[in-house]
């Protein structure tokens, strides 16, 4: 091989931790995902071998996430793909830059071989709708990839490698750039500044777009200038910090944030992706300026004022726009006071979801990450963890898939090991990835696990409640996660009460490695919790 030519796959690898990619998350077979651990490993990643394939995918995502390099994670042919469907899934829906990396089969082998054989390209493209790019093991269809998945909306790419492809020889093409070169149309900022102008009542709603430091600051400068309440989507959170004074709450399109919202004249939605919000319609009739890094279609909503580009541009060129606002700091502080009293629990001697949340943020007090799942939990996750800046919490929100919070978790810890992360989890969601404990265990992360333990599917049990149907068997006797975690060589905590859990939450806050609390709770709160939140 001439100097420029190498081996695609240790390409491959030095294009990826060239681009900032500094782990390959996965479960391999033989072939592909042998030679992928072994370049990755050659070029400087950490490979981290998982349990599941979803959970790797999920990893991959959330590593790449915050890293804004491209996340990496690997399989075998057949089964290893269509295990990891959820978690390309959700690097799809909650917008991660993911290369996945599998293996196909050749022509020749296909005139004989069924075992292990479907579409696997179709399984990609059908579970995207075609917006999964699907590639081959040659650079200039790899590289493009790797660009476009790092910019707005972020999602995956699927590497299919034929057997022999990814050690075949390749002239390396020119490293690419993952940066957009989008600006803002002069047109559409005067709109909005005129729309700004006008107003006298805006609120602001920030999305998952703004969740990078410099479209971050933007919002704030933005809500600060206007002297406008801000409220942030769960994947937003941290982008305007809790303790900020214009912080007004979480935006779900439900109605916890009706009081706020309603009060408005004008709704400017700060990178906000329709992906994030639940099933209701638009319930809004103040006009709404979208601010936003690309078009989001469908949409629950037609703008007066669409911008489209650079988002933290977009925000530069509107923070000195001439505004007016009969909003004060008292009418922001009780609209942030009410989102809190509407999410609160009942006290009493049993453990809340809210108290759990409460007392490991307290002994937390350097704040780790914290990775949430899908679940009735998180509605006190989300509204009672403090967040002061981007991606400080770590949901699957476009997904919005249970099995998430540990994974996510894992590869929080290993991205920022001095911070380390907290999974705040169901016991449903746990049982879904319990082998990952074995993952953060054999990594040495350190990560603290918070399961809230009630036995069952309390999300789905409410709905089926609130429809006043049978028993539907939504229920379980309670595992023992502390003894199951323990085996795996967790330092573990049982709490069955608000001072159990203190203690629980302290202890863990001052000791290191994989821990688990186990937190058994009482669930009469969410029917009420939920109610509040989304109508």
């Amino acid at each position: 091989m001439t100097a420029r030519t190498r081996r695609f796959v240790d390409w491959l690898a030095d294009d990826l931790y060239r681009r900032g990619t500094r782990f390959a998350f996965g479960v391999p077979g033989g072939g592909v995902s042998l030679d992928l651990l072994s370049a990755a490993r050659n070029a400087g990643m950490r490979t981290v071998i998982a349990a599941r394939e979803d959970a790797a995918a999920m990893m991959g995502g959330v590593a790449g996430r915050l890293s804004g390099a491209p996340g990496l994670a690997f399989s075998t042919k057949g089964p290893g793909l269509a295990s990891a469907t959820n978690g390309l899934a959700s690097a799809l829906l909650d917008r991660m830059p993911l290369l996945f990396v599998t293996e196909g089969f050749n022509a020749r082998e296909l005139e004989y071989l069924s075992h292990q054989v479907f579409d696997q390209k179709g399984l990609v493209e059908g579970l995207s709708g075609g917006k999964a790019r699907v590639v081959t093991p040659h650079a200039d269809e790899v590289a493009p990839a790797l660009d476009a998945m790092t910019m707005v909306p972020m999602g995956p790419a699927v590497l299919l490698a034929e057997p022999g492809l990814m050690t075949a020889p390749v002239d390396a093409p020119p490293g690419g750039s993952n940066q957009s070169s989008a600006t803002t149309d002069p047109d559409a900022i005067l709109r909005a500044r005129e729309l700004i102008a006008g107003a006298r009542r805006p609120v602001i709603v920030a999305g998952l777009e703004a969740a990078g430091a410099a479209a971050a600051a933007g919002v704030r400068d933005l809500a600060a200038a206007l002297g406008a309440p801000a409220l942030v989507t769960y994947m937003a959170k941290g982008v305007v910090p809790d303790s900020d004074p214009m912080f007004a709450g979480i935006f779900t399109g439900g109605a916890i944030e009706r009081a706020t919202v309603d009060a408005a004249d004008l709704i400017v939605l700060a990178g906000l992706d329709p992906v994030e919000l639940i099933r209701k319609p638009w319930p809004y009739r103040a006009p709404v300026l979208d601010l936003c890094a690309c078009t989001h279609a469908p949409h629950y909503v037609a703008p007066a004022v669409r911008v489209e580009g650079d988002l933290a541009e977009t925000l530069r060129k509107l923070a000195d726009a001439p505004a007016t606002s009969d909003w004060s700091a008292a009418r922001i502080a009780r609209c942030r006071d009410t989102f809190y009293s509407d999410m609160g629990m009942p006290g009493g001697g049993a453990l809340s979801p809210e108290a759990v949340v409460r007392e490991v943020g307290r002994a937390f007090e350097f704040m780790p990450r914290a990775a949430i799942d899908a679940g009735a939990h998180m509605f006190s996750a989300c509204a009672f963890w403090k967040a002061g800046s981007p991606l400080d919490l770590l949901i699957s929100n476009g997904l919005a898939s249970m099995g998430f919070a540990l994974p996510a978790a894992i590869a929080a810890a290993l991205h920022d090991p001095g911070r380390g992360a907290v999974a705040l989890t169901g016991d449903g969601g746990l049982m879904m990835c319990l082998g990952e404990l074995k993952t953060a265990a054999a990594a040495g992360v350190d990560l603290t696990v918070v399961v809230f333990n009630d036995a069952r599917l309390s999300l789905i049990d409410i709905k089926r409640e609130q429809r006043q149907m049978q028993d539907l068997g939504l229920s379980w006797d309670a595992p023992d996660f502390a003894r199951i975690a323990d085996g795996f060589g967790f330092t573990v905590w049982t709490a069955g009460t608000r001072e159990e859990m203190r203690g629980a939450a302290k202890a863990a806050a001052a000791g290191s490695g994989p821990r688990l609390i186990e937190a058994r709770i009482d669930a009469s709160g969410y029917l009420q919790q939920m109610r509040a939140l989304r109508g």
